[in-house]
C-alpha cells in the first residue's frame, strides 16, 4: 500500500489537518502529514521524491484527499506501471494553455523521478511548482494520465479549453476533492463537511453551496450596521 505525504505549515488551521486525516483512515491509506515551516512546497516536493523509500510516491495537498478507495487505488495502479498521475491543473498566472498533473494530488514512481534527472521543481517563472514533471514525461514519451475537475462549489480559473474549477472543486467521477484557498473564510466548514459526507457515503450538494454563500452575506449585512453605527456614535442620538 503506497503511503502519501502531505505538506502543510503551522498557518494551516488544524481543523483541516483533521479532516483529512479522517478521510485517509477511513478508507484505510496510510497518510504521513508533515508539517514544516522551514521549506518551501516546491522544496518539500522535491525531498519527497527524492528520499521516500516507497516505489511509487503520492503527495497531497493538505486539503484534498480522495472520494473513493478505488479512484485512488486505480491511480497508484497506474503510477507503478510508469506514468505519470495526477489532478489536471493550469497555472493562469503563467501559459494558460498547459494543463500539467498539479501536485495537489500526483503519484510516480522514483524511478521515475530519477529518470527525469531529480529536477528542480520550484516555480522558475515559466512553469509553475512541479509542473516541470509534466514537461520532462511528454519530452521522454512517458504517459501522464490526468483526472480533469467536474464542477466546483465556486468556479474561479479556466482549465484552457476543458473546462474550469475553483473553489472545492471535485474531480473525475467523484473521484477527488481539493478544497483550494483553504485559508480564506468558509473553507474549513465546506472541507469539513465533504470530508465528513466522504466518510458517510452521501454527498450533499445544495450544503455546499448553502456554507459557500451563507457568509457573505452575512458579513455585508454585518458591516452594514458598523457602519451606521459609526455614524450614529459620531453624530449623536439626537
Amino acid at each position: 500500500m503506497a503511503t502519501v505525504y502531505s505538506f502543510y505549515k503551522s498557518n494551516i488551521p488544524l481543523e483541516i489537518v483533521r479532516a483529512q486525516k479522517s478521510v485517509f483512515d477511513h478508507f484505510g491509506i496510510p497518510l504521513r502529514q508533515e508539517i514544516d515551516d522551514s521549506l518551501s512546497h516546491a522544496e518539500w516536493l522535491w525531498q519527497t521524491f527524492d528520499k521516500s523509500d516507497s516505489d511509487v510516491v503520492v503527495v497531497a495537498d493538505i486539503d484534498a484527499f480522495p472520494l473513493n478507495r478505488g479512484a485512488f487505488d486505480l491511480m497508484v495502479d497506474k503510477a507503478s506501471e510508469g506514468r505519470l498521475v495526477g489532478l489536471a491543473q493550469v497555472a493562469n498566472h503563467r501559459d494558460p494553455s498547459k494543463i500539467y498533473a498539479g501536485p495537489m494530488f500526483l503519484a510516480m514512481t522514483k524511478k521515475l523521478f530519477r529518470q527525469f534527472g531529480n529536477p528542480n521543481l520550484s516555480d522558475d517563472g515559466k512553469l509553475d511548482v512541479a509542473q516541470v514533471l509534466t514537461e520532462e514525461a511528454y519530452k521522454a514519451g512517458v504517459p501522464v494520465e490526468l483526472v480533469f475537475p467536474r464542477f466546483a462549489v465556486q468556479p474561479k480559473w479556466a482549465l484552457s479549453d476543458k473546462g474550469l474549477f475553483g473553489i472545492g472543486t471535485f474531480y473525475g467521477d467523484l473521484e477527488f476533492f481539493h478544497m483550494f484557498q483553504v485559508r480564506h473564510n468558509r473553507a474549513v466548514e465546506l472541507f469539513s463537511k465533504v470530508a465528513d459526507d466522504t466518510i458517510n457515503g452521501r454527498f450533499q450538494f445544495d450544503s455546499y453551496l448553502d456554507i459557500y454563500r451563507k457568509t457573505p452575506s452575512q458579513n455585508r449585512i454585518t458591516r452594514s450596521l458598523r457602519r451606521v453605527a459609526r455614524r450614529v456614535l459620531r453624530s449623536g442620538f439626537d
